[in-house]
């Protein structure tokens, strides 16, 4: 059986019930349940030969499910710690001799610089819109201040770089690491991803065959030590350099969302063979 597990506060904030639908039509409704359980829960319903397909990233049940000795999708919890806090994330790229947007402090702001600000912590494109490009210290600490006040989050302050979007799903299947990438279009809203756009179907994406840029995400998957899957997401800039601005432990499993999109924009994989990779990387 294929467990898909993920706790009530999450059901509660990002709607798993609504991709949910999709694992049972393309898996078979009698091959996949839903568990939606408290953060403490034994997890008692998992038995040796199951898949858990994790969908939280809660430490109780990250653990409690690498306890159990069963197949799973789930990271060891320090990935998941790391990659949520956008300033970890820079540190940790540059430790590796990464170049990622560089980041800056409140008080270093200089006037005739392009900064772009957005939410510390989270992802999907959360508090990201048009005004996150900043061109003068005054609209940055105006971003900062609504991010704070209209969603209660920390923001950062990275340079702004000009170009397009892109992103990278990284699939260990046991033999060598599938790396498929695709440009992300979206035009009308300077070139940078939106929740809008993401929700909204204002973007379109393309296959992109970069080797360099596939080789850098290849990198940063093992640089992190993960075993299972991932997606990473960069900004192509106009200079032709790509720069890893989010890496999603978590990605989206829908079949609208940016990794069955790449499978099937790079590979020809259809929505099941996407989901049957993702679970065939459960360790």
């Amino acid at each position: 059986m294929i467990w898909s597990i993920t706790s009530k506060e999450e059901m509660e904030n990002y709607g798993i019930s609504s991709v949910f639908k999709y694992y049972r039509e393309a898996l078979g409704k009698d091959n996949v349940k839903l568990a939606v359980v408290d953060e403490n829960d034994k997890l008692d319903f998992l038995q040796k030969e199951d898949v858990a397909l994790l969908r939280t990233a809660s430490e109780s049940l990250i653990n409690t499910i690498r306890a159990k000795g069963v197949k799973t999708t789930a990271e060891d919890f320090s990935k998941y710690e790391l990659v949520k806090d956008k300033k970890k994330v820079f540190r940790f790229l540059c430790s590796c001799g990464i170049r990622a947007p560089k980041q800056y402090h409140l008080s270093s702001l200089q006037e005739g610089k392009t900064y772009f600000v957005k939410p510390r912590y989270g992802s999907d494109s959360f508090g990201i819109s048009e005004k996150s490009i900043c061109r003068t210290p005054k609209e940055v600490m105006e971003q900062v201040k609504y991010l704070k006040e209209e969603f209660g989050m920390e923001s950062i302050v990275e340079e702004y770089i000009a170009g397009s979007d892109c992103t990278v799903t990284c699939i260990n299947n046991h033999k060598y690491l599938l790396l498929c990438s695709i440009s992300i279009d979206c035009d009308e809203t300077n070139g940078i991803q939106t929740r809008d756009c993401k929700v909204g179907f204002k973007e379109c994406c393309s296959a992109m065959n970069d080797d360099r840029l596939m080789n850098l995400a290849g990198t940063i998957f093992l640089y992190l030590g993960l075993k299972s899957h991932a997606r990473i997401d960069f900004r192509k800039g106009i200079d032709g350099r790509y720069y890893p601005i989010d890496i999603n432990l978590l990605p989206g499993l829908g079949p609208l969302d940016h990794l069955s999109k790449s499978l099937l924009l790079c590979k020809n994989m259809s929505y099941i063979d996407a989901l049957k990779a993702v679970i065939a990387s459960a360790s």
